[in-house]
């Protein structure tokens, strides 16, 4: 990826890394989604350096989340209208499925998530009597125009 923050972070991974006076790791696929898989030895001797390697474990995991985060907090910030859509039709698909009759008590009532969601929904009046508790009718939040 060549986006602005990950060449960001992995220089300051490097930076840190380097001042512990062991071999570069590098930041590459492999060293850093197995980093708690890596075995670090001390120079030419068989014994590990546990510390080190808990040192790469921890600065490669944080360093891959912090790109994760910015990754998404980049995409958020451009398609934050299509995932706002996203998210409240996932909301009305749980509220649909919350009204099944094996919930008994715990169940939300069909005409309580029809008052909620309808005004707001696309197509509303095309919608089938008891959309509420038929999983077959798609339907969705409006969208803007």
């Amino acid at each position: 990826c060549s986006a602005q923050g990950q060449t960001v972070i992995y220089n300051l991974l490097w930076q840190l890394w380097t001042e512990i006076s062991v071999q570069w790791l590098g930041a590459n696929w492999g060293t850093m989604l197995g980093a708690a898989c890596i075995i670090i030895r001390s120079g030419d001797s068989e014994s590990r350096m546990i510390a080190a390697k808990r040192l790469w474990t921890i600065l490669a995991t944080k360093s891959l989340y912090l790109v994760w985060k910015l990754r998404c907090e980049r995409v958020i910030q451009n398609d934050r209208k299509d995932l706002t859509f996203a998210t409240l039709n996932q909301r009305l698909m749980l509220d649909q499925k919350a009204t099944a009759t094996y919930l008994g008590k715990r169940a939300l009532k069909p005409g309580m998530v029809e008052t909620t969601w309808l005004p707001v929904l696309e197509h509303n009046r095309d919608l089938l009597p008891n959309w509420v508790g038929n999983g077959k009718v798609l339907v969705g939040i409006k969208r803007g125009r």
